[in-house]
């Protein structure tokens, strides 16, 4: 952009802050001025606003509450009346419509003149009608006007979700506008196409789904990220709109994101897509597992969805995922009929349930000698023993009578589980007895695809 105003601090046009609502609008302004770069602020405050205005219809109120741009009353003179007001600010023009005084921006820290912000300008920083939610009784915050730049080009990094307004952040600033500037340049793709009658729609109405397709962009895209910068993935779905703002926030943090960096290269990728794909869930949609399709039947007609359109759907496993919620039950029901790469459990036990690495090894012990010293009528009732367990109690006693015990009785000289093993990796207070169960369940199935043994186990309990 031309720097024609030598009022604005330019550099904190784009400069990080910390705030991830003024940072979007910091990259997308970057991103917005890289395709008008012979436009000075104002200029690009004005393209801004005949996108708004001409394309969205001014449907811009989940971000800015009665503003320029959204105050219905105005009947046309929008455009004007915000260039009026951009342009005052820009120019040191303070009158009584413009609340200014030399203060410290709330956002940046600086010494300089700060501007009344609210619902009308900013998002989610609280109404002038209630003083009290603002320090000192002020009717608003005090912000600089880079800062309320900044807010007017925030729509254009976002998307609609679930209704509301979905905008993606990260603790790595990189990661933050590499999001920011794609929406920005597909919102303005679609305009270019005139395929845009407000903000750009997200293909999936689930936070967890969109979260990980925007994990799949990173890890296509900038490969390494989430091995290395400790970076965490922050949806915040929102709306600044009349009477029911609201703030919603779902996070990945840097493990599940390094879990699922992990699981979706060459090496695991199919192991993990065939997992996954069981788990999306459509109205009176089946998976075929033929053609790795989902079916609809539609009255007379049966219609195949494949991957491409139904991996927006929403996925039980991304969901749990997201909530730190345990997916060994599913794991283990997948591995009942299908073979399973063990070491995608294995670091999903280590890195994302804690378990420590002797315990998963002490398991897989277990598993090799309930393989080894039972045929398979022995090895289905060890299963059908394990599935039935429903206290840590009954899991104590299976491996005390049916491992340890039936070891030391076939003359082993070496015992297969220690007192240590036993206090300290088997049954520990932090561990979860349901999923250390649920991981030598695994473990055996996995040792049965391997040899290919069939055995028919019918199961007394169900992992959900």
């Amino acid at each position: 952009m031309r720097q024609t105003y030598d009022t604005v601090d330019y550099d904190w046009l784009t400069k990080p802050t910390g705030d991830p609502f003024v940072d979007a609008g910091g990259y997308a302004l970057e991103e917005f001025s890289s395709h008008f770069p012979d436009l000075d602020i104002l200029q690009l405050i004005d393209k801004a606003a005949d996108i708004y205005v001409d394309t969205w219809n001014c449907k811009i109120n989940a971000f800015f509450l009665n503003s320029p741009i959204t105050q219905p009353s105005f009947k046309g003179r929008e455009k004007k009346e915000n260039r009026k007001y951009f342009e005052n600010i820009l120019s040191n023009k303070y009158g009584s419509d413009i609340s200014a005084e030399f203060g410290e921006c709330r956002i940046t820290g600086r010494k300089t003149y700060v501007f009344t912000s609210g619902r009308e300008n900013s998002v989610l920083s609280g109404s002038k009608a209630f003083i009290n939610f603002h320090h000192g009784f002020q009717d608003g915050l005090r912000v600089s006007k880079e800062i309320l730049i900044r807010y007017f080009f925030l729509p254009l990094a976002c998307e609609q979700l679930q209704g509301e307004i979905g905008l993606i952040g990260s603790s790595n600033p990189e990661i933050a506008s590499f999001f920011s500037k794609r929406n920005c340049r597909m919102n303005l793709e679609y305009i270019g196409k005139h395929l845009s009658d407000g903000v750009l729609k997200t293909k999936t109405s689930s936070p967890g789904t969109t979260l990980f397709r925007f994990a799949d962009s990173i890890i296509r895209e900038r490969k390494s990220e989430f091995d290395d910068m400790g970076s965490t993935l922050t949806l915040y779905n929102f709306t600044n709109f009349a009477a029911r703002p609201s703030l919603t926030i779902y996070e990945l943090p840097f493990q599940v994101l390094k879990f699922y960096n992990y699981v979706i290269k060459e090496k695991h990728k199919y192991a993990w897509i065939n997992f996954i794909n069981r788990y999306y869930k459509a109205r009176k949609a089946t998976f075929d597992e033929a053609s790795n399709k989902f079916l609809i039947n539609d009255k007379k007609e049966t219609l195949e969805v494949d991957q491409e359109e139904y991996q927006y759907w929403n996925n039980v496993i991304y969901d749990s995922l997201m909530q730190d919620k345990s997916i060994l039950g599913y794991f283990v029901n997948f591995c009942r009929e299908h073979d399973f790469d063990f070491s995608i459990v294995r670091i999903y036990s280590i890195n994302i349930r804690n378990m420590k690495k002797e315990t998963i090894d002490k398991i897989e012990q277990m598993a090799d000698f309930i393989i080894s010293s039972n045929d398979e009528v022995g090895i289905g009732k060890a299963i059908r023993k394990l599935d039935a367990v429903a206290s840590s109690y009954d899991l104590r006693r299976f491996v005390l009578k049916d491992i340890v015990a039936k070891y030391y009785e076939e003359g082993n000289e070496d015992a297969i589980v220690t007192v240590n093993d036993y206090a300290e990796y088997l049954f520990p207070d932090t561990n979860s007895w349901r999923e250390t169960r649920d991981v030598l369940i695994i473990a055996l199935y996995e040792r049965l695809h391997k040899m290919h043994k069939q055995i028919k186990i019918e199961s007394d309990t169900t992992n959900d």
